[in-house]
């Protein structure tokens, strides 16, 4: 039995192989094309025809809500409203597909023996790239509200009348502290070159990245004194900053949250499979819905 995971995001789209006990075996990372459904059920397609051996199933993350049961998928970054992109995907790759939100497949990853929450049963989850996804746990059961479409984290309110989103709705969580933000704080510098330059020690790229960790405290917080949980575990393309990441975010509680740092430093945690996760998750539900069906 042979797996395929996909993760699409706003940017890239990461492809992989997994065994029956979701060992990766292949992956390939293609900028994702977003021109409509069928162009990137096509590559997907092709991506399969490409790899090494051929998959018996295939999970896919999209980053935007995936409704149950109608199977209808919103992604703004996507500029999907209401398509069925299961079946165009299905018609396209001719085996079984299961579609769901990809930070749910990323949260589904990290539930895995060895992820950063195995074990916990009360989790809030952040995939921090193009968008903002957002996947919640609750009493060790993902919690995807009555229609699947729950726990759109990008999307709660952090600046009231602020930039407009894509979903439709102005000063989302998504719109200060997504890649794009740390891109728009550097002058036009790319999200992972900010990350690596942070992390050699350039003074301009420091200050970018203070000034959007500052931003996703404020959403961390907020969502602390919602949710109270074990964990908040930040994944995603911004995740690679690791831990001058983290630490940054830990300098903007203590002074301007009614709870001192070491109350966050305890919960507040980088996800293991870090971007890939996505892509792993998606694998590990395609096999969980998908094999007995």
């Amino acid at each position: 039995m042979v797996i395929a995971g996909v993760d699409i995001g706003g940017t890239n789209l990461k492809f992989g192989l997994f065994d029956e006990e979701l060992n990766c075996i292949y992956t390939q990372l293609v900028h994702t094309i977003r021109a409509d459904t069928v162009a990137c059920a096509k590559q997907i397609r092709q991506l399969l025809d490409d790899a090494p051996c051929k998959a018996d199933i295939l999970g896919a993350g999209v980053p935007g809500a995936v409704f149950r049961p109608s199977g209808r998928v919103n992604s703004g970054n996507l500029r999907w409203a209401g398509v069925n992109f299961g079946r165009t995907l299905e018609d396209a790759v001719g085996i079984k597909v299961w579609i769901d939100n990809d930070a749910q497949a990323a949260l589904e990853a990290e539930t895995l023996p060895g992820g950063s929450c195995w074990g916990l049963k009360d989790v809030v989850y952040l995939t921090l790239g193009t968008g903002i996804g957002g996947a919640l746990l609750i009493d060790g059961k993902p919690w995807r509200g009555h229609d699947n479409g729950a726990a759109e984290l990008g999307h709660f309110i952090t600046h009231a009348g602020g930039l407009k989103c894509s979903c439709g709705m102005s000063g989302c969580f998504e719109m200060y502290a997504s890649a794009g933000t740390l891109v728009r704080y550097s002058g036009g510098t790319r999200a992972r070159t900010v990350l690596d330059r942070a992390k050699q020690g350039d003074k301009a790229m420091i200050e970018a990245l203070d000034r959007y960790a500052g931003e996703v405290a404020l959403g961390v917080c907020s969502l602390y004194m919602i949710f109270r949980p074990e964990a908040i575990v930040l994944g995603g393309g911004v995740s690679a900053g690791g831990e001058i990441l983290i630490e940054r975010i830990l300098r903007h509680i203590e002074p301007c949250y009614n709870f001192d740092r070491s109350t966050i430093e305890k919960v507040l945690r980088l996800a293991k499979g870090r971007n890939d996760a996505g892509m792993v998750g998606a694998a590990a539900l395609a096999k969980r819905n998908l094999l007995n069906a």
